[in-house]
């Protein structure tokens, strides 16, 4: 494993694009640049895996009392398990960290984890991004095919949205629509009760994306009044649902749902052809008890079909600083980022 050099650090995302996963929006150099300003250095790499060159953005963080900690996010973008052990195989790169985490989108149903043991990986205690298991919706196909895919329920609701008039449209990501997105999530926030990341984050991060052009924002409207936000990302042929938020008040309007569609035909468009909903429950944990059936009660209306992925992956290079960090430190590293800048620790 090398350092990308300067000519491939410039056509980074075409790299990242050309991976065999197709490459993830958060694999990008817009991400990396974007999680510098949160604590982050990211640091670009050129990987041996099958034969082939893979491109993969690590995070590094130094803490304190343990070392440098990498991480890839949605990475390696590798689609063979055996692949995912070649790439962490050269630990003279990574000299100075006292772990590596990995989370490459590879199926569970295919993920090979006795070679990930011996190879040293351990699975990680918790996932860092929700998107373990997802709906991932095939839109490469036309208006009437894609709409009979969905639940009668789902394009009842699609239907009945148009005709009441709710409108869904692309917005710029000026400072009053961020605003006005945030709102939204924030609403979202009260009635379901996530931790939401402050405002600055989210602003910086959907105004880099945009301007990346790896991002859009849009608004469901009512008569003048913004009902629902989506911002969705997305890279190559591969779509994503990252933030969204609505209102109570006209929710027999059915704006999210008329809202979901637009986008997927608006991708679609660009040339994507999958679009992540990102975010329910594995499908061994389908049940009303667990944090995120809500979501899924309302994304399984698109398609039922869950995408178990096998989740965050820890390489441990200094097993007593990692043992530490299992034991307390990871847990209080969070709890402080979280107290003191209302922010995350990834």
């Amino acid at each position: 494993m090398r350092l990308a050099s300067d000519r491939e650090i410039v056509t980074w995302d075409a790299l990242i694009a050309a991976n065999p996963d197709g490459g993830h929006v958060l694999q990008t150099r817009a991400w990396g640049e974007f999680k510098r300003r949160w604590g982050w250095r990211p640091t670009y790499w050129i990987a041996g895996a099958g034969g082939r060159d893979v491109a993969v953005l690590f995070l590094r963080r130094l803490l304190p009392g343990f070392g440098t900690l990498w991480y890839a996010p949605k990475g390696p973008g590798v689609l063979d398990p055996a692949d995912v052990v070649e790439v962490l195989s050269d630990r003279r790169a990574m000299r100075g960290a006292f772990l590596v985490k990995v989370e490459p989108e590879i199926e569970e149903s295919v993920a090979d984890r006795a070679s990930w043991r011996r190879a040293g990986l351990r699975k990680s205690p918790a996932d860092v991004q929700l998107s373990r298991a997802t709906i991932i919706i095939d839109i490469d196909r036309d208006d009437d095919e894609l709409l009979a895919s969905f639940k009668p329920k789902t394009r009842y609701n699609i239907r009945l949205a148009g005709r009441r008039g709710v409108e869904v449209t692309p917005v710029p990501p000026t400072d009053a629509n961020l605003a006005i997105m945030y709102a939204l999530m924030a609403s979202t926030r009260e009635r379901a009760g996530f931790f939401l990341r402050s405002q600055r984050y989210f602003t910086q991060c959907w105004a880099l994306q945009a301007a990346s052009g790896q991002g859009q924002l849009f608004f469901a409207t009512y008569q003048g009044a913004v009902l629902a936000g989506l911002f969705a990302t997305y890279l190559g042929v591969h779509g994503w649902y990252k933030e969204g938020g609505s209102t109570k008040e006209h929710s027999a309007m059915m704006a999210p749902h008329l809202l979901q569609w637009e986008v997927m035909r608006w991708l679609r468009s660009r040339g994507v052809r999958s679009y992540d909903l990102v975010s329910v429950p594995p499908s061994s944990q389908l049940n009303e008890d667990h944090p995120l059936y809500g979501l899924y009660r309302f994304k399984s209306g698109f398609s039922e079909t869950i995408t178990d992925f096998v989740g965050t992956w820890d390489l441990p290079l200094r097993p007593r600083a990692y043992a530490a960090w299992q034991l307390f430190g990871e847990t209080s590293a969070d709890r402080l980022t979280r107290r003191l800048r209302h922010e995350l620790l990834y």
